[in-house]
């Protein structure tokens, strides 16, 4: 068996894992550029400009529900393709009216006005509706083109974005660095993706529409679907205010300063898993609604959850024993706090990207109402840590009550969505345990190699024990793959 048929294996069934291993290969790709660059951004901006950017794409995140209304959910459900062609068109649309009244908003509007002057950052807040509608037109066209299988030109335009946001940024921080380059960096990355898949976005629009866009119809998919600015959207946004919540308080305890160090240490792990993430949930998506019908989503959804947690354990193990020695080694010792802080927020961030893909279950089900729920009672822990923490004055503080709360609350919403689907308690439990027993060995010899205190002895320990859980990845799946097939002959 090839390498790639062993890593194809990790996904399950064919017909889910082949697009994923097309949008894999291109968020690989991303992620290389993207890191690879790191080792130098870092070098060239500061902590301070790091912290206020990501302050500013905080607020795109969090915008990111309200801006669309959540409309672009219902693209992958109707079986009619001109009624999703019309949820595209619709969701488009809100987000351009959305992006202007932003910008009047933040021009104009005494309140807004003052409340970016007050921190400073007045100057940069006239980013954040072409940030938010650069984000949005790509990630809606993203979400299209899954609904057309064109995993191959989404592969390509995340190469696109990742490696013009890079370029944008380098150039800028070798010609004079600030938070305008890293913001201009966003922006031009998601733009340029989005010019990526004009092509086949317009084509395959042609195609499903077969005519002329019309009123009604528009109409139509706004009331059939209007759980989704009803439910789904508030559930979106609280989601997105659990997940960015530190990034708004800290500058409230802290200054950019702390604030960059916090968000360089939570970013370094939580984009790449953020990126496996979104590429399993846009096929997640796609085949949840299939194999629901056909009754199937109970396996289906394990088999997903398992190898998602598979792929995730390693990294975040490693970092929480030893990334304060990989960022110093990497990133210089003045970034060694940001590694240090992964002890606590990393099986938080774990969880909550193994939970994204599963959140689409509440859509598939149509259960928007205990998805609203579910994200308020998170919303209400996280909301309780960070203040707790903001007040003790201690950063370190804050992180802790963020982590132990964060990791609790996730691991809930897991239970409960795979609870749904039809997945036991034991099934749901299992990859936690056996893929905890299976890093554990390494995670002593890491942890062994940082008491030399040797950034680079701790580093290299690291990268070889990222090499031997990739050979007990492929032995253990090969030994899968024989025994499945044994019994498929002795069935036979």
């Amino acid at each position: 068996m090839s390498i790639k048929q062993r890593i194809l294996g990790l996904l399950g069934d064919s017909s889910f894992r082949a697009p994923v291993i097309k949008l894999l290969s291109g968020t690989g790709v991303a992620f290389l550029i993207g890191y690879l660059a790191k080792i130098v951004l870092l070098r060239i901006y500061p902590a301070e400009y790091w912290g206020i950017a990501d302050y500013i794409v905080t607020w795109v995140t969090i915008l990111v529900p309200l801006s669309s209304l959540r409309y672009e959910d219902a693209l992958m459900l109707p079986e009619n393709r001109r009624t999703s062609a019309h949820a595209y068109l619709l969701a488009i649309s809100t987000v351009v009216i959305s992006t202007v009244l932003l910008l009047v908003l933040i021009a104009f509007f005494p309140p807004v006005i003052e409340f970016f002057a007050e921190r400073e950052i007045g100057r940069w807040a006239l980013f954040l509706p072409l940030a938010l509608f650069a984000n949005r037109v790509a990630k809606i066209s993203e979400l299209w083109l899954s609904r057309q299988e064109s995993f191959g030109t989404i592969s390509i335009g995340q190469i696109v974005q990742s490696g013009s946001m890079t370029t944008i940024r380098v150039t800028s921080g070798l010609i004079g660095p600030g938070p305008g380059g890293l913001l201009w960096g966003f922006i031009g990355g998601y733009l340029l993706s989005t010019a990526s898949y004009l092509k086949r976005v317009w084509n395959t629009l042609k195609d499903s529409l077969q005519g002329p866009v019309k009123k009604q119809e528009l109409n139509y998919v706004a009331r059939r679907y209007r759980k989704f600015p009803l439910f789904t959207m508030p559930a979106a946004l609280l989601s997105a205010l659990i997940t960015r919540m530190p990034f708004l308080a800290i500058p409230e305890f802290f200054d950019w300063e702390i604030m960059g160090q916090f968000s360089q240490g939570f970013n370094v792990l939580f984009v790449p898993l953020s990126l496996l993430g979104s590429s399993v949930a846009q096929v997640f998506f796609v085949r949840a609604v299939e194999v629901n019908r056909a009754g199937k989503l109970a396996q289906f959804s394990a088999n997903v959850h398992g190898r998602l947690v598979l792929m995730s354990i390693f990294p975040v193990s490693i970092l929480m024993v030893a990334g304060g020695d990989i960022f110093h080694a990497l990133f210089g010792a003045e970034w060694r706090v940001s590694g240090d802080f992964l002890l606590w927020i990393a099986p938080w961030i774990m969880l909550s990207i193994v939970a994204s893909p599963m959140t689409r279950l509440f859509d598939v089900l149509e259960r928007q109402k205990l998805e609203f729920i579910t994200v308020f009672v998170m919303f209400i822990v996280i909301l309780g840590a960070v203040y707790l923490g903001g007040q003790s004055g201690d950063i370190h503080q804050l992180v802790l009550y963020l982590g132990v709360g964060g990791t609790l609350v996730r691991f809930g919403q897991i239970i409960l969505l795979l609870k749904l689907s039809g997945t036991s308690l034991m099934d749901t439990l299992s990859p936690y345990f056996k893929y905890t027993l299976a890093v554990a060995p390494i995670l002593v010899g890491v942890w062994f190699a940082t008491t030399f205190d040797s950034p680079w002895i701790s580093t290299s320990a690291a990268a070889l024990g990222g090499l031997l859980f990739a050979a007990y990845v492929f032995i253990a799946e090969r030994s899968r793959s024989r025994s499945k097939a044994s019994e498929t002959s002795s069935d036979a």
